[in-house]
C-alpha cells in the first residue's frame, strides 16, 4: 500500500482549511447596491440620504432613533437624560441635560470617548467657516457646556431659551473624536460660548481657525481620513465604483445588543450600480444582496415571481420622506404664486403613484410626512386639472400676443415667454416628471426644456447659486414628532449656505417657524404646524408629489429586517441565515 508522505497531508490539509476559511470570508460579506456615489461620508457637512448608507455604520450620535420602537434610545451614553429647568443664574428661563458617557465607549486609537470630544464636535459645527449651516441651525441653541471637573465622561448641556428639539440637539447629533479632525488642537483657546453670530468676523480673521476649517471642510475628512465610534471602519472607496466597509477588530462594543452598535457581517461591499436593471441582474445572479430603491413595478415582479420567493425577503416600510419639485420663487418666471399652482396642476401625480410606485405611496400637500400628527389632513392634494392650469396663467397676464405657441408676459417692460428649464439627475422618476411635465405645459402654452446633469453639479451649481427653474429632489425627515423645518423655508436661510433652495420668502411664514420653537404646550405646537403647511399651501413654493414606501430586496441568505428609519434597512444587524452556514459544512 503506498503512502502519502505527511508534508503533502500537511500541504493538502492546509490548503483545505485555507480555502473554507476563504469561502467562510466570502459568505460574510454582504453585497449592497447603491445608485450613485456618497460623493462624501462626512454627515455634519454632508446629510446626504444615499452617503447616510454607508455613514451610519461609522458615525455615531450619543442617543438615535430605535429602529423597531422609534424611541430616542442611548447609544454611546448610560441613559436618556431629563430636562432640568433653570430658575436661577445667567441662564433662568432655560433648561439644561445631565449626560454621562458610557464608560467603556472608545475611539478607534483605544482612547475614552469623553465630554471633549463631545465639546469639539459642537464647536466644529458652529465656527461660521465650517460647512456645517444644516446642523448649526441646531446647536446654536447650544448656549454652553459644562464639563464635570471629577468625571471627564459626565458633562451639562446649557440651553439659554426652551427650546423644542433641545433633547434631541444635545444627543442625536454625531460625534467625532478630537484626537483626529483637531489634532492641533485649534479649536481649544475658544469657548463654546465664543462660537455665537456675533463673533463671526474675529473668528473668520483668525488664521488658526481658517486652517482647522479648511481641513475640516476638505477631501480628506470627508473621503480619505474617516474614523468614528460606529462598528465598521472604512476600508477602501474607488469613486462611482465601491465602498467596502469592515468589521472592526476588538470592537468596544462587539457584544451589544444596541442595533447600531451590532456587528453583523464581516465586510460590507457598496457596489455603486446607477442601472437598475443591472443591479437586479447581479441580484438573481447572487452578487448583490441587497438593493432598495427600486422602482414599483421592478419591485412589483421580482415579489411576484414564484421562482424568487424562497431566495429574497421583500419590504416596503413607509420612510420619513417624499418628493418635491423646487421652483425658484426668486426667478420673475414663477415669483407669482398662480404660475407655481399652475403648474402643480399640469402633473399627473395621481397616475405617478399608480403607475410608477405601484400604488406604494400617498401624496403629500407641503413639508411634512403625511404619517406625522403634525400633518395637516384638512388640505387637498393639487388635483391635475390642465384647465385650471389655464385659468390661473391668464389671471397672472400670461398670453400668447405673438401666435408662437408659447405664451408671454411684459416683465420690467420686455417681453418674457415662460419657457422654464428642469433640471433632472438621470434617476428614472426625474425623467418621467419631466416628461410629463413638458408633455402637458406645452398645452397651456410653457415651454420646458429638460436638461440632465451629475445632481452635485446641480447642488453646486444651480440649487445653491439659486439659478435655475425646476429642479425635481427629495425631503428626508427623522421619525421625531417634532421638525424644525426653518432650514428649508425660513427666509433667512435664503442663502448659498442655507438650504431655502427655492428662496421662498414670507414674514407670516418666518414668525411662524420662529414661534413654533419656542412653543411648549404640544397642543398649541401642533395647531402652529398646521397653520404653517396652510400659508405654505397657498403659496404653493414647491410642487409637492408624493411620499414614497421604500422598496427593499435581500437575499435570504440573510436573516434580515426593515424599518422605517431611513434608509429602511440596518445592514450591520443582518446575520447568516442557518441554511447558508448549514451548507458551508
Amino acid at each position: 500500500m503506498s503512502r502519502i508522505p505527511f508534508a503533502l497531508i500537511y500541504v493538502l490539509f492546509i490548503g483545505l482549511l485555507s480555502c473554507k476559511n476563504e469561502r467562510k470570508l466570502e459568505d460574510a460579506t454582504i453585497n449592497i447596491r447603491l445608485k450613485k456615489d456618497p460623493e462624501r461620508i462626512n454627515p455634519l457637512l454632508f446629510p446626504n440620504p444615499t452617503a447616510r448608507e454607508v455613514y451610519q455604520y461609522l458615525h455615531l450620535p450619543l442617543a438615535d432613533f430605535d429602529p423597531t420602537t422609534l424611541e430616542l434610545s442611548p447609544i454611546l451614553i448610560k441613559s436618556i437624560p431629563k430636562p432640568i429647568a433653570i430658575d436661577t443664574g445667567m441662564y433662568k428661563g432655560g433648561l439644561s441635560f445631565n449626560i454621562e458617557i458610557l464608560n467603556g465607549a472608545k475611539w478607534d486609537n483605544g482612547s475614552p470617548i469623553t465630554a471633549e470630544d463631545y465639546v469639539f464636535t459642537i464647536k466644529a459645527i458652529n465656527l461660521p467657516l465650517t460647512n456645517a449651516a444644516k446642523y448649526r441651525d441646531w446647536t446654536q441653541n447650544i448656549t454652553d457646556i459644562a464639563i464635570d471637573q471629577s468625571n471627564p465622561k459626565k458633562f451639562t448641556v446649557i440651553f439659554a431659551k426652551d427650546y423644542m428639539l433641545a433633547l434631541e440637539t444635545a444627543v442625536n447629533i454625531e460625534i467625532y473624536p478630537k484626537y483626529y479632525y483637531d489634532p492641533n488642537n485649534a479649536l481649544d483657546t475658544y469657548k463654546v460660548t465664543d462660537f455665537v453670530e456675533d463673533n463671526k468676523p474675529k473668528l473668520e480673521a483668525d488664521s488658526t481657525l481658517s486652517k482647522f476649517a479648511a481641513a475640516f471642510n476638505g477631501n480628506d475628512f470627508s473621503r480619505d481620513k474617516l474614523s468614528g465610534s460606529g462598528p465598521y471602519a472604512i476600508q477602501s472607496w474607488v469613486a462611482d465604483q465601491s465602498v467596502i466597509l469592515v468589521k472592526k477588530e476588538n470592537y468596544w462594543a462587539k457584544d451589544s445588543n444596541v442595533p447600531l452598535l451590532t456587528q453583523g457581517p464581516d465586510k460590507m461591499i457598496f457596489h455603486i450600480i446607477p442601472d437598475e436593471l443591472s443591479a437586479i441582474t447581479q441580484l438573481k445572479a447572487g452578487t448583490i444582496d441587497v438593493i432598495n430603491e427600486i422602482s414599483g413595478e421592478n419591485y412589483q415582479e421580482l415579489s411576484k415571481d414564484p421562482s424568487l420567493i424562497d431566495k429574497f425577503s421583500f419590504y416596503h416600510p413607509a420612510l420619513m420622506k417624499h418628493y418635491l419639485i423646487n421652483m425658484n420663487n426668486g426667478n420673475p418666471k414663477l415669483s407669482d404664486k398662480n404660475v407655481r399652482k399652475a403648474l402643480s396642476h399640469l402633473l399627473e401625480v395621481d397616475n405617478v403613484i399608480t403607475n410608477i410606485e405601484k400604488g406604494m405611496a400617498v401624496r403629500v400637500v407641503g413639508p411634512i410626512h403625511p404619517v406625522k400628527k403634525t400633518h395637516n389632513k384638512s388640505l387637498k392634494p393639487i388635483a391635475f386639472d390642465i384647465s385650471a392650469a389655464e385659468k390661473l396663467l391668464t389671471e397672472a397676464g400670461w398670453k400668447d400676443t405673438n401666435s408662437n405657441g408659447t405664451i408671454d408676459k411684459k416683465i420690467d417692460n420686455k417681453t418674457t415667454e415662460l419657457e422654464l428649464e428642469i433640471l433632472i439627475s438621470g434617476q428614472e422618476l426625474g425623467k418621467q416628471l419631466a416628461l410629463i411635465l413638458q408633455q402637458n405645459a406645452a398645452k397651456v402654452g410653457i415651454k420646458i426644456n429638460i436638461t440632465q446633469k451629475e445632481f452635485k453639479q446641480i447642488r453646486a451649481e444651480n440649487l445653491k447659486t439659486r439659478n435655475y427653474d425646476l429642479v425635481p429632489t427629495v425631503i428626508s425627515q427623522e421619525v421625531q414628532a417634532w421638525d424644525d423645518l426653518k432650514n428649508d423655508w425660513h427666509s433667512s436661510n435664503d442663502t448659498p449656505d442655507g438650504s431655502n433652495y427655492t428662496s421662498y420668502r414670507n414674514t407670516e411664514v418666518d414668525a411662524l417657524l420662529d414661534k413654533i420653537l419656542a412653543t411648549k404646550d404640544n397642543g398649541e405646537r401642533i395647531k402652529l404646524y398646521q397653520d404653517l403647511q396652510e400659508k405654505i399651501y397657498n403659496d404653493h413654493p414647491a410642487i409637492f408629489l408624493y411620499a414614497p414606501e421604500e422598496k427593499i430586496v435581500v437575499s435570504k441568505k440573510w436573516n434580515s429586517s426593515s424599518t422605517v428609519k431611513r434608509p429602511g434597512y440596518m445592514a450591520n444587524t443582518f446575520q447568516l441565515s442557518k441554511n447558508t452556514v448549514s451548507s458551508q459544512n
